[in-house]
């Protein structure tokens, strides 16, 4: 097969141009709740004595906790429910053993005064935002540091995609929750469908938000204080001539996502520091290595994991050290098609070596590329084992946008390190403010031990070269 463009491919192979369709090898997979419990999972979090609570987003807006998660039979995991009518909660966090859950219109602390494990008071913390009758001002959520909660609010959109107008000043919002006091304050702006607030690399906050409006193609953001990340939507005169906030990964639409979700960080083999997260519509599970380019991340996703029963909404570490992946779907376009629209599933890490590409790191002439294992004597070394473009976005008043000025990037030199593991691509024509996408040869590209690539592709979001 002559490699010159993913479009003269004759064969596909899952992850080489198309979706992955298998759970990553360095994972096993099993059940996390019996056969007739089917929850679309909202927030989930465990117990100090390791039980698991989660919320469900249907329209009993329940809680409920799961015991026996260990148990090989899934059959034998016991299902409680202790609370319900709740209003589309997408957020749950256990603080010293009490259950907190985010509802569209309010934080809510779920009081057990009589210890029976039903919810006898429904104690509002904090419902300091507005809300109005639209369907699209999900609240999102939770996290919880040093007595302050972190939850994302979305802006009102109308059926087909295109916002609301006009907007409540609240919309598109990370918020900060006291504990102690229930006060809030907004700490940045400019978001959409934000669907996704997880700690992640360098134990920082990072959100994910969704294509639309403003928002020519998904992204991770690093959450900071004051920052505004190009969401125009609510306040469109006010935000005239102010400079977004870059993302620290672009997802292009179709290619590597459709509708992230949570994002947590992945510490397990070779991965450490690096950042998975889900995707409710595009489905699985994606990777993102982050780094610090000029004093702001920047950085690279990757194909990571399918095989899983729902779109994913939110994941969790548990304290077996497994994790925990919380499928969800509805009509409409935001569900994984013909998957489940529920689900709760459990990863554990099985050490299995996986050939894949760990990073790409940005270079003052060009990108570093790691593997996980090294190369063969006869890869890497040719022209045509790789393929690179580059292109960026221009976000607009209009639904999602176009790759802009996309073109190949020749590559003038290829230097391997001493141990095969890295790759130095000279790229004279690299511009900043631009997405590097990268494909490698699938046939040419082999570990040392003539594995091929679990995933030949990746998006490097080339927000500064480094100096």
């Amino acid at each position: 097969v002559v490699f010159n463009d993913p479009e003269q491919k004759t064969e596909e192979y899952p992850g080489d141009g198309v979706p992955l369709k298998d759970v990553h090898p360095a994972f096993t997979l099993s059940q996390a709740r019996p056969s007739g419990f089917h929850p679309r999972i909202g927030g989930m979090d465990f117990l100090p004595d390791g039980r698991m609570v989660i919320c469900t987003w249907d329209p009993e807006g329940s809680v409920y906790i799961l015991d026996g998660l260990r148990q090989k039979d899934s059959a034998a995991i016991t299902v409680k429910r202790i609370a319900s009518g709740l209003a589309e909660p997408l957020g749950l966090k256990v603080v010293d053993g009490e259950i907190y859950v985010l509802q569209k219109q309010e934080l809510t602390h779920l009081k057990d005064n009589d210890r029976d494990e039903i919810i006898d008071e429904y104690e509002t913390v904090c419902n300091s935002w507005k809300v109005s009758d639209n369907f699209h001002e999900f609240a999102f959520g939770l996290i919880y540091r040093d007595g302050f909660f972190y939850a994302t609010l979305a802006t009102a959109i109308n059926y087909g995609g295109s916002s609301a107008q006009p907007q409540i000043p609240d919309r598109g919002k990370v918020m900060k929750i006291s504990l102690k006091d229930g006060s809030c304050s907004f700490i940045a702006s400019g978001l959409r469908t934000p669907n996704g607030i997880g700690i992640g690399a360098d134990n920082e906050i990072f959100i994910s938000d969704n294509q639309g409006d403003w928002l020519p193609a998904n992204k991770i953001v690093h959450m900071q204080t004051g920052a505004w990340y190009g969401s125009r939507s609510v306040d469109f005169e006010g935000t005239k001539g102010l400079n977004p906030t870059m993302p620290v990964v672009w997802l292009p639409q179709g290619e590597i996502a459709n509708s992230p979700s949570q994002v947590t960080v992945l510490n397990k083999g070779p991965y450490k520091n690096q950042m998975i997260h889900g995707d409710v519509t595009h489905g699985g599970i994606k990777r993102v290595f982050a780094e610090k380019v000029n004093g702001k991340y920047q950085g690279v996703a990757f194909r990571f994991s399918q095989g899983l029963e729902a779109g994913i909404n939110r994941m969790i570490w548990g304290p077996d050290s497994a994790l925990y992946v919380g499928g969800i779907g509805s009509s409409g376009n935001w569900g994984h098609p013909g998957k489940l629209t529920y689900g709760l599933q459990r990863l554990e890490y099985n050490h299995t070596a996986v050939f894949e590409m760990l990073a790409i790191r940005a270079k003052h002439n060009g990108i570093e590329i790691e593997f996980t294992s090294p190369l063969s004597n006869t890869s890497g070394n040719e022209l045509s084992d790789y393929i690179i473009k580059q292109w960026w976005y221009q976000p607009t008043e209009n639904y999602g946008g176009p790759k802009m000025n996309e073109e190949k990037l020749d590559i003038k030199s290829i230097r391997l390190s001493a141990d095969r593991r890295k790759v130095l691509l000279e790229l004279p024509g690299m511009k900043p403010e631009h997405i590097i996408y990268v494909r490698l040869n699938r046939e040419a590209v082999l570990s040392e031990t003539n594995q091929p690539l679990w995933s030949t592709e990746a998006w490097y979001t080339m927000n500064s070269i480094p100096d």
